[in-house]
């Protein structure tokens, strides 16, 4: 007997399902798996469905074709939701949903892949990655820059892939799969808005690259096989009180106020190796005021490869650590954004431990170079 995998698909809206409207513009469209996904053999395998799906309790499943990448067979079913989004809608509240859903069917699914728009999949996938405080199957965030219901489209081996990694790939974390490669969720940036690899990962390599063959490297993994439980645990609360505040030449300290007032954490996106301009002096007065007050400020570099150290080069970094502002390491903004939401929302921590535990790594999302230093 031909042993199954399954894998629950999220389809939460995005590029991958869109089709123009009476205005000429892109929008999510309802029922994709009736509509384009049933009628594409690369995607489902509708004799074999009919023969031995159709008439049992497996009907809802659609089924990928026999590949030379498993000898197992993959069943999958779309999860559609009743909103669609453009994912620039996204809050905090539609991530909460996706990971509550993933805990919510964890036990009846082998692995997991949300179809995601593609503008805000660094937020999620960062986001994902810290509520799913323990996860022990594959979840595979994927979508497509040319929609499905297009020729051309991207999305056909995008969904492709994820759904052949989910189903037979051990990788317990959160990831992306875009193009070719599958990215850690808390390491990727959006590079491109027109390229068909749009997604890469500036301070930490792939996890595996769609070649011949589809396997990833055991070294790579955060977690080895048998050391994570085959379990979900979910931590969802975040805390939104929080925000990105990019340093420019036009900054003041007016500015700094306005951005910090309300906020309980910010991610200072400032210049180079974390230097802001200190010979304004009210503009540092500004942030040491605000640390005073606890709120917590990570320091993430503007460029898209580097870091942030906890022993500055330059003095205009120094000031910063002086006055208490956490490194991000190499952090991307996004995760470092998704990690303070998720540390703030931890309110049995007190500020010097949610501090520390920004510095510290905990999903892969950042290297610290002085932790045994």
């Amino acid at each position: 007997m031909v042993q199954e995998r399954r894998v629950l698909v999220i389809y939460t809206g995005g590029t991958f399902g869109m089709l123009k409207n009476e205005k000429g513009v892109l929008v999510p469209q309802k029922n994709i798996e009736n509509r384009v996904i049933r009628k594409l053999t690369q995607l489902h395998d509708n004799e074999y469905w009919e023969k031995n799906l159709a008439k049992t309790d497996k009907q809802d499943y659609l089924v990928l074709p026999d590949g030379k990448d498993t000898d197992q067979k993959i069943l999958y079913k779309i999860l559609e939701y009743e909103e669609l989004k453009d994912s620039s809608d996204f809050t905090t509240d539609d991530w909460i949903t996706m990971a509550r859903d993933i805990k919510k069917y964890y036990h009846d699914y082998d692995g997991f892949v949300v179809l995601h728009g593609t503008d805000t999949t660094a937020y999620g996938a960062s986001i994902l990655s810290f509520m799913l405080e323990s996860v022990g199957k594959t979840v595979v965030l994927t979508g497509a820059q040319v929609p499905i219901f297009q020729p051309r489209s991207d999305g056909n081996n995008n969904i492709l892939c994820a759904i052949l990694i989910a189903a037979t790939q051990y990788i317990p974390e959160v990831t992306v799969f875009f193009g070719a490669k599958l990215f850690r969720g808390t390491r990727v940036k959006k590079v491109s808005n027109t390229k068909i690899y749009a997604f890469d990962t500036p301070n930490f390599p792939p996890l595996l690259e769609a070649k011949t063959t589809i396997d990833v490297d055991p070294k790579m993994l955060i977690h080895p096989r048998g050391s994570v439980p085959n379990d979900c645990i979910l931590h969802d609360k975040l805390c939104t009180d929080v925000y990105i505040l990019k340093v420019t030449p036009t900054i003041t300290a007016d500015i700094i106020r306005r951005v910090f007032e309300g906020m309980k954490g910010v991610v200072l996106e400032t210049y180079g190796n974390g230097n802001i301009p200190i010979k304004r002096k009210e503009i540092y007065r500004e942030i040491e005021r605000a640390v005073k007050n606890q709120v917590l400020v990570v320091n993430v570099t503007q460029c898209v490869n580097g870091m942030v150290h906890g022993k500055p080069l330059y003095e205009t970094g120094l000031l910063l650590i002086e006055c208490g502002v956490v490194p991000a390491f190499d952090m991307t903004s996004e995760a470092a954004l998704a990690k303070l939401s998720y540390v703030l929302s931890k309110t049995e921590l007190n500020y010097q431990q949610q501090i520390e535990l920004m510095k510290t790594n905990i999903r892969g999302e950042l290297q610290n170079p002085h932790l045994n230093a």
